[in-house]
């Protein structure tokens, strides 16, 4: 057999022992040697990057207590088709208390301040007071609720253009968070009409002070308020 036409010496080299290869360099000893320090090393790099990227999530919002960034809005159809874009201001703090505020290309203002939800259009100079419903299934469900509270916490999915991504279970709810190292940069999800948002943020502020009257209404006295 093939394999039997070989032998390993007392140097560890392999070679025909019948002379017809010899020893030139092969020490298989030492390559299997290296070889088991590399796959050793890739499986430990490996597991502690898996490791990371599971935690990306949790580690987050575990220790989320408020932010400020810009932001950048695009929807897309579901054939992928480009459908529009603004851009604005984000400022959100725990437990329930958030900012929206569009500034490009117009002017719109959502406001959350615990019970009360507020609509503002500047264009239409009107501020309507809607009724805050069940966040679970608005992507502002992941933002009050700590990871320990998730009915289903996002998990590790994949890596694309060095963005970790999380999803949830995407048949009830497609939401991912898209992040870069251990910073939120990117969510994702899609509406009722089948549409794909993304939402991309900069400048992002962690854990900062934000002024309390960022969530309070403050409109012009000419301002129709709808109730």
């Amino acid at each position: 057999m093939f394999l039997n036409n070989f032998q390993i010496d007392e140097r560890g080299c392999f070679g025909d022992c019948k002379g017809a290869m010899h020893c030139k360099g092969f020490n298989l000893i030492k390559m299997i040697k290296k070889l088991s320090k590399i796959l050793t090393l890739s499986a430990a790099l490996s597991s502690n990057i898996v490791f990371a990227e599971r935690v990306q999530f949790t580690q987050f919002f575990n220790t989320l207590e408020s932010l400020k960034s810009n932001f950048t809005q695009t929807v897309y159809s579901a054939g992928d088709i480009f459908i529009s874009e603004n851009s604005g201001k984000f400022t959100f703090q725990r437990p329930q208390q958030l900012r929206w505020h569009t500034t490009t290309p117009n002017e719109q203002i959502l406001i959350l301040n615990n019970n009360e939800l507020w609509l503002v259009d500047t264009e239409l100079e009107q501020a309507v007071l809607q009724k805050t419903k069940d966040f679970s299934e608005t992507p502002l469900y992941w933002l009050i609720n700590k990871p320990d509270a998730l009915k289903d916490t996002p998990k590790y999915a994949y890596s694309e253009g060095g963005i970790d991504w999380y999803s949830v279970n995407e048949s009830t709810q497609p939401v991912k968070f898209g992040f870069v190292g251990n910073k939120l940069t990117t969510i994702s999800l899609e509406n009722e009409l089948d549409q794909v948002i993304y939402i991309v943020f900069n400048d992002m502020q962690v854990n900062t002070k934000i002024n309390p009257k960022a969530f309070e209404l403050d409109i012009s006295p000419e301002f129709d308020i709808i109730r």
